[in-house]
């Protein structure tokens, strides 16, 4: 537009000159001129709001994804503060770690069945010879809009990096003397065992069935209550 803005101005003088040095109205160049003119000056002003000569263009792409962090049956996307935008979301697959860091758009969460990540890409191209050469000096794109969705099923979450930090260390704190309490818990076990019969301590499998038993006592109330731990924290901030 630019081209037929100079090309109208151009009419336009020797139009002038043609009148000025033989005093004949040159009308054709003159209308044209003005035509030519207005036009792409309308044009011009118009393009970067409505994308003169300009087609959109959109991608879809779905990134499938685990959670950064999980405890229990609950899991976590994490987000850190960013320069060039409000958050970075990290998140795992196949036990690699990845991010994604919106700097466009809008980032929106809906409920679904499989945890992942909707991407969408738009902008606007002149595509083919003709819109190009109407752009001449002009943007012949603009800069994609990049929305993301995150389809979450109902026992994920996105958390900060600070609040994930409180999530670990109750989870540390829940662990705190695991040990000693499965080893006093089978001792005990081992001697009611004893009591009720003296072949016990030579049967190994009903030695390995009783540790085993204990075993899953003991980390089961330790899950139960990291769970109810874990579910205050979320009421607290406002997750559930």
């Amino acid at each position: 537009m630019l081209i037929l803005l100079f090309i109208g101005a151009v009419l336009l003088v020797l139009a002038g000159i043609t009148y000025f040095r033989r005093k004949i109205i040159r009308w054709s160049l003159l209308i044209i001129g003005i035509i030519l003119l207005v036009a792409s000056g309308i044009g011009v002003y118009m393009a970067p709001s409505h994308h003169l000569f300009m087609k959109k263009q959109v991608i879809n792409k779905t990134i499938k994804m685990d959670a950064k962090t999980v405890v229990n049956d609950k899991s976590f996307i994490v987000t850190t503060s960013a320069k060039n935008s409000k958050f970075e979301y990290h998140y795992k697959w196949k036990n690699k770690s990845y991010r994604i860091t919106p700097k466009t758009g809008t980032t929106n969460v809906v409920k679904g069945s499989t945890a992942a990540i909707k991407e969408n890409i738009s902008n606007y191209q002149a595509k083919n010879f003709f819109d190009k050469f109407m752009l001449v000096g002009l943007p012949t794109s603009t800069e994609p809009d990049v929305k993301y969705t995150f389809v979450l099923p109902d026992n994920w979450y996105i958390i900060s990096s600070e609040q994930d930090q409180q999530i670990q260390d109750k989870v540390k704190d829940s662990k705190s003397g695991l040990e000693d309490k499965i080893k006093e818990d089978v001792t005990s076990a081992v001697k009611e065992e004893v009591k009720k019969n003296s072949d016990y301590l030579n049967d190994k499998t009903a030695q390995k069935k009783t540790q085993d038993e204990i075993v899953k006592s003991v980390t089961s109330d330790i899950d139960k209550n990291l769970d109810n731990d874990v579910n205050n924290m979320l009421k607290d901030w406002h997750l559930k």
